[in-house]
């Protein structure tokens, strides 16, 4: 205890707190408060020249860090560059990772010690790791440009492997978890109610079709098995569309869940003569599906367009031609998922993704549900009726899809022009 001044010490809790102001060196007339635990030496000051109002500071900070000893909380905090040194040599001596990626690693280290080297790691919070990105993105060397989120994300995996290490060696009590969800904010990707518009829709069905002949033709392209999954996977697409389910309701269908029927035989039935016409929009008109399907919201019935009972004759056809046989209790498309085919399909389109001003949204095949929504709103129909089609509330309807439509989307509906063929979503 040397550094105190020899006239101004005094002891308390039992001799375990000694408080003195420090040696004129020092430059200070504030009392200090000395003491152990953990092991480890405390030295705080009182922020004060008033020994009364020392003594009670420094023995409250001293009940302060044994209470922390006994809650087993951090009592000993390390900074952020001290910790990232120690890290290093760890990462150097015992790593699997290759000597580009440890390079990596260890830049991203110093542009953190960098920004936040000085603070205390037990004490490090979400808004220190968005702040770390941000002095990031100001301190770029191309200051017209920002980071790539790729970029960003980078760097959130290599504080999320120091910070883990943190917790392993005990200077931290806890990891900060879901860090890109949490911090990328306005910068990440998103899927939510992003549809395609109906002239996006029909490029997405004529480059489907190119793909499939493609792979027809055999060599580098494909070949039978897989111009049949692309045949099948385009069926798909417009079965999504022209109904709105979901894809996992879509995936669970069996043959016996599906049926096909003819509205011209249901007036008929009821002693009405109905007359439909021979054209593409006659025959769309005429037919449609009834579904029973059952998802993540639970059972319901759904009412599938016109583009839903042909697609559904397609893929019977093509069974038949590559002579599959198939049981009413087998699943319909009988594929675990589409996104491999449906994200090479939307990458070949340029459809994939869309900047919407700081955002990045993409498109999935949830986008076949949400553009269904959107066409169905487009052509009049009420948010109950289509909530209810789609097993949700026209509420629900209304916040997410309604509210975020463009006027400029709905010129036929607010016009009157060409409604009739504007029902019509799909191509064959």
């Amino acid at each position: 205890m040397g550094f105190f001044r020899k006239d101004s010490i005094l002891k308390k809790k039992d001799g375990r707190l000694v408080i003195g102001k420090k040696e004129k060196k020092y430059n200070t007339e504030n009392y200090y408060g000395r003491f152990f635990v953990g092991g480890k030496q405390v030295s705080i000051s009182s922020k004060t020249t008033n020994k009364k109002k020392a003594i009670k500071s420094l023995e409250q900070y001293y009940e302060d860090y044994q209470a922390k000893k006994r809650l087993n909380l951090i009592i000993h905090s390390k900074s952020v560059k001290d910790c990232w040194e120690e890290y290093k040599l760890d990462l150097k001596k015992g790593t699997s990772l290759s000597g580009v990626t440890l390079r990596g690693y260890l830049q991203k280290g110093q542009l953190m010690i960098k920004h936040i080297g000085h603070l205390k790691v037990d004490r490090l919070t979400y808004d220190d790791v968005t702040e770390l990105l941000s002095l990031r993105n100001s301190s770029n060397q191309n200051k017209t440009q920002k980071l790539r989120q790729a970029t960003l994300e980078g760097d959130l995996r290599a504080f999320s492997k120091f910070d883990t290490w943190l917790v392993d060696k005990g200077y931290k009590k806890k990891k900060l978890i879901g860090l890109k969800k949490k911090i990328i904010g306005k910068n990440k990707e998103d899927t939510s109610r992003l549809y395609f518009k109906r002239h996006e829709y029909q490029k997405l069905l004529s480059i489907s079709k190119e793909r499939i002949k493609k792979a027809e033709q055999g060599g580098l392209d494909g070949g039978k098995k897989v111009a049949f999954q692309r045949k099948l996977l385009h069926q798909f697409i417009i079965f999504g569309v022209n109904t709105g389910i979901r894809v996992g309701g879509i995936l669970n269908l069996k043959w016996e869940d599906v049926q096909l029927r003819d509205k011209k035989q249901d007036y008929f039935e009821k002693g009405i003569q109905k007359n439909y016409g021979d054209d593409f929009y006659g025959k769309l008109d005429r037919y449609y599906t009834i579904n029973n399907v059952t998802d993540k919201s639970g059972h319901y019935k759904n009412i599938g367009l016109g583009g839903s009972y042909f697609s559904i004759k397609e893929v019977q056809k093509l069974y038949n031609e590559k002579g599959i046989t198939y049981k009413n209790s087998d699943k319909i498309f009988n594929v675990k998922s589409f996104s491999v085919g449906f994200n090479s399909l939307l990458e070949e389109t340029n459809l994939k993704k869309i900047k919407v001003g700081d955002n990045w949204l993409r498109r999935d095949s949830v986008s076949l549900r949400h553009s269904y929504i959107v066409f169905m709103l487009e052509n009049g129909f009420s948010e109950f009726s289509i909530g209810k089609n789609v097993n949700t509330s026209g509420e629900m309807i209304h916040k997410h899809y309604t509210k975020n439509l463009l006027t400029t989307d709905m010129v036929e509906q607010l016009t009157g022009v060409g409604t009739r063929r504007n029902l019509r979503l799909i191509s064959i």
